[in-house]
């Protein structure tokens, strides 16, 4: 057996894969100690990877059930390796992710590592809304800190580990890293936060971009607390608060304001938006909705 296997989700970001096929071709582990299985969960477009893509072997497969926790468990189902690495196509893993993570994990099973947002521009040229990304978009050690999950674009976790808790729920479109982490937690297992195991993660640059993410993530937490009776914690499902008063991320606006960053007022309004269109979100869901991939 192999030392790991690098699970990565497919869907479409074919310019993103590339790009993150690039990045793990620079891991500084030995190459012949893991392998890389991208899985593509749209199988009406084929995925053909050149041989020896990136200085790699890559394996590539199907997942005709929709949804990128369906994906992860494929990969899973086909790994060789004692340890899982989880990332996403739109990620670019730093030389040393697979050296760090697994050294680190080897204490700390399962490990969520960094995941740094990265801009292509300079900060006078940000926009408003890639800012607002900045300040509230993935945030690997607040996640693992205070609620307890690691987000797939960064996860390791051993063999063992992953089958005794079990697969990740393919019945959901969004927060399954959150269902699966509470799971493990939950079996003796917590997830540990892992600073040197980095990936680079684009910001998201447009309103589009992050109001869907809202929605998804609004769409996924309803789930978790309807259909499996999971009780998260405040705030994890956005309500009518919110829209108003943005809880989660408070602490945050006002440490700029205290700063002099004169644009706390925007993000603090941006976030009241994007809770807003949660809030809406979750009565389309509750009226027979169907959740957002």
């Amino acid at each position: 057996m192999i030392t790991a296997s690098v699970i990565v989700p497919y869907y479409g970001e074919r310019a993103a894969l590339d790009d993150c096929l690039r990045a793990l071709g620079r891991q500084t582990l030995a190459r012949h100690q893991w392998e890389v299985i991208v899985v593509n969960n749209r199988p009406d477009r084929k995925l053909v990877l050149a041989d020896g893509c990136a200085g790699l072997e890559v394996t590539v497969t199907e997942e005709e059930r929709p949804g990128s926790y369906a994906a992860r468990n494929r990969g899973a189902a086909l790994a060789r390796g004692r340890w899982l690495a989880f990332t996403d196509a739109d990620c670019m893993p730093d030389e040393r992710w697979l050296e760090a993570g697994l050294h680190h994990a080897a204490r700390h099973d399962p490990l969520g590592g960094h995941i740094r947002l990265v801009s292509r521009n300079e900060r006078p040229a940000r926009s408003l809304a890639e800012r607002y990304d900045i300040a509230f978009g993935l945030d690997q050690k607040w996640y693992v800190d205070k609620s307890g999950f690691a987000a797939t674009a960064n996860l390791f976790v051993s063999r063992r580990v992953f089958d005794a808790v079990g697969p990740f729920d393919a019945r959901l479109r969004s927060a399954g890293d959150w269902e699966w982490c509470l799971r493990a937690a939950k079996c003796g297992h917590p997830v540990t936060y892992g600073p040197d195991a980095i990936v680079a993660h684009p910001t998201r640059t447009t309103w589009l971009q992050i109001a869907r993410r809202a929605l998804r993530v609004q769409g996924g937490m309803l789930a978790l607390h309807r259909q499996l009776h999971l009780e998260l914690a405040p705030g994890a499902v956005r309500s009518v608060i919110d829209a108003f008063y943005p809880r989660r991320f408070a602490a945050r606006i006002f440490a700029m304001k205290d700063s002099g960053d004169r644009s706390w007022w925007q993000l603090y309004v941006s976030a009241c938006l994007i809770n807003g269109l949660a809030v809406a979100e979750s009565f389309r869901l509750r009226l027979g909705g169907v959740p957002l991939r």
